[in-house]
């Protein structure tokens, strides 16, 4: 590829680990708070419940660093700040799947 010029797949493929970090910080995100709710897992990782609702807020709000009603950017800007602080998440996360990894193995 000639030099200077945009390479999309290059960039899909780069991102790959960070959509993959995005999609498991969801799928573990509720199940901890369930758990945590019936009293299964303790400390509730603050940390964690501050990230998931600041990237709900920061989704949601109008008030963006690019508004909304410039379409294509406003929108490229909420997928680009929550999914950052989503893959901050997933490594907030990981003392939730090793007590879960624990809990799950027989007791031999």
């Amino acid at each position: 590829m000639a030099k200077g010029r945009l390479n999309p797949i290059g960039l899909i493929r780069g991102r790959g680990r960070v959509y993959w970090r995005i999609i498991k910080a969801l799928r573990t995100f509720f199940p901890m708070l369930n758990d945590w709710r019936k009293g299964r897992y303790r400390p509730l990782p603050k940390k964690a419940v501050g990230l998931m609702a600041l990237a709900i807020i920061y989704v949601v709000s109008p008030i963006d660093l690019i508004p909304d009603f410039f379409l294509f950017w406003g929108v490229l800007d909420d997928l680009v700040i929550g999914g950052w602080l989503l893959a901050k998440l997933d490594e907030e996360l990981d003392d939730y799947r090793r007590w879960r990894e624990s809990a799950d193995r027989p007791v031999a």
